[in-house]
């Protein structure tokens, strides 16, 4: 009788309190909860959708950073290739120069001051081999200078493609960036209202809020396996009461993804950031096959993921205002697919 009166007491607070808290966007056509299973199912909604965004945002963050690199590499390749035709642009103007000097000595109509001091020797054969040194240095000259306009040639076509490559990447990094700032729109749009109704949540009294508290299994008794999957489950079961964090990877907050990332390194193994791309690492299980380490991924399109512990349960950083813990792992959501890295 006790606990009717203080669900009913908690369901007109509950009423009472969402009435003043705004919503936007698609939130404005939903209807606002008045009971405590609508208050959980509404903050679960806002959580669920704004751990999608904050995955969308990780994912073009990273393609963005990789977009710059890439970059800043072709425009390192420009530059060395611009250099590149400079130096050998000098080489055939100097080879030019050799070969007109040499030219004007051989020829009958050349400066007679030059020559004499060109042909200045002891003997005819030392003329001679004057002679044909110049003539050799003319030839070596010209293909120089020929060997050198190929070289411009192809360093000028390797800074126009390096440029052209520069100034690709750069569009796909402005549309990635506006992109960005859209997802981070959402992002913001969606925190504030799931701190609304945090805050409705803190205004609640202890006994109000015991019923809605939900901190999960307790790790105790745990059977963990030998080897490197129990190393990653040990990790993992140890970051118990620790606080979801969009972005975080530990050591004090973590995403959903950011844990698994940070506990498979324990193993030496490299996951992808996002839980989407975590979601095509390793072996596709069938649900009735699940052990400890396996990866669960939830939704369409992937945007949540949790470890198994056992073919019953999982630890997971559920989404923002809750810690990790452990849950039933077909209460976390819908599972999508499952994968299994280490055997």
């Amino acid at each position: 009788m006790a606990r009717r009166v203080v669900l009913a007491a908690l369901g007109s607070l509950i009423a009472g309190l969402l009435s003043a808290v705004p919503a936007s966007g698609a939130e404005e056509e939903a209807e606002q909860p008045t009971t405590v299973a609508g208050l959980l199912g509404y903050y679960k909604d806002l959580s669920n959708k704004a751990e999608r965004v904050n995955e969308d945002l990780l994912r073009i963050q990273e393609e963005l950073d990789a977009k710059r690199k890439e970059s800043k590499d072709a425009g390192q390749r420009a530059d060395s290739a611009r250099k590149q035709a400079d130096e050998f642009r000098a080489r055939v103007t100097q080879a030019q120069q050799d070969k007109s000097r040499v030219d004007s000595l051989l020829s009958p109509a050349g400066d007679l001051n030059a020559m004499n001091a060109f042909l200045t020797g002891s003997s005819r054969d030392d003329v001679v081999s004057r002679m044909r040194a110049a003539s050799m240095a003319s030839q070596l000259s010209g293909t120089a200078a020929e060997q050198g306009r190929k070289a411009v040639i192809d360093a000028e076509r390797a800074a126009k493609d390096a440029t052209a490559a520069q100034n690709e990447v750069r569009r796909s990094e402005a549309t990635l960036e506006a992109g960005a700032t859209q997802v981070q729109r959402r992002r913001d749009e969606l925190a504030k209202q799931i701190e609304q109704v945090k805050g409705v949540i803190d205004r609640l009294t202890p006994e109000q809020k015991a019923f809605l508290a939900d901190n999960g299994d307790s790790p105790t008794g745990v059977p963990i396996p030998e080897g490197d999957v129990g190393a990653v489950l040990r990790y993992a079961l140890a970051q118990i009461g620790r606080p979801y964090v969009w972005g975080a990877i530990g050591p004090d907050s973590f995403d959903c993804s950011g844990l698994m990332l940070t506990a498979y390194r324990v193993a030496g193994v490299k996951l992808p950031r996002v839980s989407i791309q975590q979601s095509a690492v390793g072996q596709s299980i069938p649900r009735n096959q699940v052990r400890a380490g396996d990866m669960i991924f939830y939704y369409t399109p992937v945007h949540h993921v949790a470890m198994a512990i056992d073919g019953n349960r999982a630890v997971h950083a559920p989404s923002s205002g809750q810690n990790v813990k452990i849950a039933p792992i077909d209460s976390i959501g819908p599972v999508t697919v499952i994968r299994r890295v280490m055997n």
